[in-house]
């Protein structure tokens, strides 16, 4: 887990509310370059214990009693903060009952305290900047705003990484920090990968006619996230081979 200064930050505690996303990071690999992150939402507290909501794929009852990492994005502006804690799976509860007196499946973990959390990152991948012919693009549903727009051909790419991306907009279109996009990363001749894209940060341009989003990206399938990381580092070794092959021409 991170060694990193805790922040002084008494807003944090407000946040574990019913409803609340949080981010379960169970394993973090910096050699490789990997992170296994599940998104989940707070379901209660109760003294110090935290009830989340089970994630997709599920955290499974042989990792009871493991440590892992729980965050949350902290707004700032129009801008997200991945802030976290160290915590423990405690528990996997079958039946525990919502607001709405539903049963759900939960995990019961580890509460904060307000001097616990640190700031983390939920993203731990190389990032490739697009090129007109590099044959990769990115789709978008649930977006407002572009309904008019009879030219409109889809967001364009500007750069993008297995956990992630930057897309720019036409300045008519609407998006909101937090807001879950789904996704479908499409690699021309080859295949795609897709998903939910979490809206990361929301900038307009100076001259208002476009606007700029950060997505970090979740729900996708094992399949989808070898198949991303294969062609994320197929891209970075061809985009090396040409730069070594420049200082020799």
């Amino acid at each position: 887990m991170s060694e990193a200064e805790p922040l002084k930050l008494p807003d944090l505690m407000g946040c574990l509310k019913p409803g609340e996303k949080v981010f379960v990071i169970l394993h973090k690999d910096p050699l490789r370059e990997r992170i296994d992150v599940r998104t989940s939402e707070v379901l209660g507290l109760e003294d110090d214990v935290l009830f989340l909501a089970q994630t997709e794929p599920p955290v499974v009852r042989e990792q009871i009693g493991a440590p892992f990492e729980a965050a949350l994005l902290l707004e700032e502006g129009q801008t997200l903060r991945p802030v976290g804690y160290a915590a423990r799976l405690l528990n996997i509860i079958e039946d525990y009952p919502c607001l709405d007196h539903a049963l759900v499946p939960a995990l019961a973990i580890s509460a904060p305290r307000p001097e616990d959390f640190f700031e983390t990152s939920l993203r731990m991948h190389y990032r490739v900047t697009v090129d007109d012919d590099m044959g990769v693009l990115i789709r978008l549903e649930g977006l407002e705003g572009l309904e008019w727009l009879e030219e409109y051909d889809g967001p364009e790419l500007l750069d993008f990484s297995a956990g992630g991306a930057r897309v720019r907009l036409p300045g008519s279109a609407q998006a909101e920090v937090g807001q879950s996009l789904p996704f479908k990363l499409v690699f021309l001749g080859s295949g795609y990968a897709d998903g939910d894209g979490i809206v990361r940060s929301v900038e307009r341009t100076p001259d208002g006619n476009a606007l700029l989003l950060g997505l970090f990206f979740t729900n996708m399938d094992i399949r989808d996230i070898r198949y991303l990381e294969r062609m994320v580092a197929r891209i970075v070794s061809a985009c090396r081979q040409r730069e070594r092959d420049a200082e020799y021409s």
